[in-house]
């Protein structure tokens, strides 16, 4: 009876065919904004241009899909959507700014404005449908989700609210309690999280994904599946139950380490701390084999339909840090994990982090600066190359700088010892890097001086290295 060849059908039709899989999505407990801006990479089925005509540029700031058709948020809260449109799931996008988050179901589609009111569009369902129509009026609401032919929403309080097609009890089966903090919608299921880290979930049993959800406490986010789905635990490994035809549930890797999960409708992924993206299950359309490598991704999205999408903020790594290894920072001390050296005026490492894009036609790269003295001149060094002996630090010993040799103008901290500075790679730091560069690391590192011993060497401090590999 279940067919995974014969899904790729607008949700209208699943009152009647249940096996029809249909657009299902979690909903990030992380407001658009506080992921940064970047690029998105989209990967896998492309019947209906839902990869071929994804949009460009690096303001975006979250991703969400639905069966044929996919959703993201740019720098603003506009949003553009693209893809398979039977039912205005994309013409009928509203326009203007203030949304903070997207998401995708079956042929509907759902936004959350700043204001903590709802909009949805697409189609309404026709028999036991609702999911236009019946989307709840006012605000206070902080999170959305889209399902196969339902949506949930969190409250302020912690509570659900539900609609739309309710043939397996995914509206009326919905909690009525406080005190949750996220809520996820597969094709024909819900789960939602509460405070505490534990999951209850409700609708659809066939294949467990009701009745095997874990007990316990400790997970911290959900993803539902066309009927699967998953859990991150606080120790970062993955819990995963319901349908197993192709490895989605089985397959699943072990280890710790993760921080965020989507499931789609016979391929899951995962999001590492460290960024990168591990997928498996159903790969006949490159779902699996095409996921993108590397790391800097910060959010995903997997639904019914065989592709994916990423965001990618670019913003880079930090690397050469004291970490308690024994590893040197550049002035052969140890600085705290995430930070370079301890200054010679006793203060803590100073600190070099980034939020935007590295895109070199749309550079949204900014780097802040902080542990370093307040109200004193600093100095920002470039470079291609690693010196020191290779252990990432761009400047060497001192001021020997890479080649090309770069130095920019002396910027000054503030009165807490903090700068920030955008245009990292603009004319104001020389002409390193270039298109030339692009698809090349570049590092980045701070140099400061200790005014108590302006004029010797060991005076010199630097916060840990940032490598940035720029794209197009």
């Amino acid at each position: 009876m279940f067919n995974k060849h014969t899904t790729d059908l607008p949700s209208v039709f699943k009152g009647t065919l249940h096996f029809i899989a249909i657009g299902l999505f979690f909903a990030s407990v992380l407001p658009a904004n506080a992921r940064g801006q970047g690029t998105i990479d989209v990967w896998g089925w492309d019947a209906f241009g839902q990869v071929s005509s994804a949009p460009t540029g690096s303001d975006l700031t979250q991703v969400a899909r639905g069966h044929g058709h996919s959703l993201a948020l740019r720098s603003g809260g506009f949003i553009v959507s693209w893809g398979l449109d039977t039912f205005g799931q994309v013409s009928s996008t509203p326009g203007g700014a203030n949304f903070v988050q997207v998401a995708g179901g079956g042929a509907h589609s759902l936004a959350l404005r700043a204001d903590g009111s709802i909009v949805s569009w697409g189609s309404d369902g026709g028999l036991g449908g609702g999911q236009v129509s019946n989307t709840p009026t006012g605000t206070g609401f902080t999170s959305i989700a889209g399902g196969g032919g339902h949506s949930l929403a969190l409250r302020t309080d912690g509570s659900i609210v539900s609609w739309g097609e309710d043939f397996f009890g995914q509206v009326s089966g919905t909690p009525s309690a406080t005190g949750f903090i996220q809520v996820a919608a597969g094709r024909d299921h819900s789960l939602a999280l509460r405070t505490n880290g534990s999951i209850v979930s409700w609708g659809y049993d066939t294949f467990g994904q009701v009745a095997n959800t874990p007990g316990g406490t400790g997970f911290t986010h959900l993803a539902g599946g066309s009927d699967h789905s998953l859990a991150v635990r606080a120790d970062g490994s993955i819990a995963a139950w319901g349908f197993d035809s192709d490895g989605q549930v089985l397959n699943t890797p072990l280890g710790a380490g993760f921080v965020q999960v989507s499931a789609g409708q016979y391929h899951s992924l995962a999001l590492r701390s460290n960024g990168s993206i591990q997928s498996w299950g159903y790969d006949a359309d490159g779902q699996v084999a095409n996921t993108p490598a590397g790391t800097g991704f910060t959010q995903l999205a997997v639904g019914s339909g065989r592709h994916s999408l990423a965001l990618n903020v670019n913003t880079g790594e930090a690397f050469c840090f004291g970490d308690g290894s024994g590893t040197l920072c550049p002035c052969f001390s140890h600085g705290n994990i995430g930070e370079g050296c301890a200054s010679t005026s006793g203060l803590g490492g100073a600190k070099l982090s980034a939020l935007g894009s590295a895109t070199f036609t749309n550079d949204s790269l900014g780097l802040h600066v902080s542990g370093i003295p307040g109200s004193k001149p600093g100095l920002c060094v470039k470079g291609s190359l690693q010196l020191g002996g290779g252990n990432g630090n761009p400047i060497g010993d001192g001021l020997l700088c890479t080649a090309p040799q770069i130095r920019s103008q002396v910027i000054l901290s503030d009165v807490s010892g903090s700068l920030s500075m955008d245009n990292w790679k603009g004319q104001s730091f020389g002409t390193f890097p270039n298109a030339t560069n692009v698809g090349a690391p570049t590092y980045y590192q701070w140099w400061y001086r200790d005014a108590s011993n302006p004029c010797t060497g060991a005076g010199f401090n630097f916060s840990n290295g940032w490598m940035v590999t720029w794209k197009p």
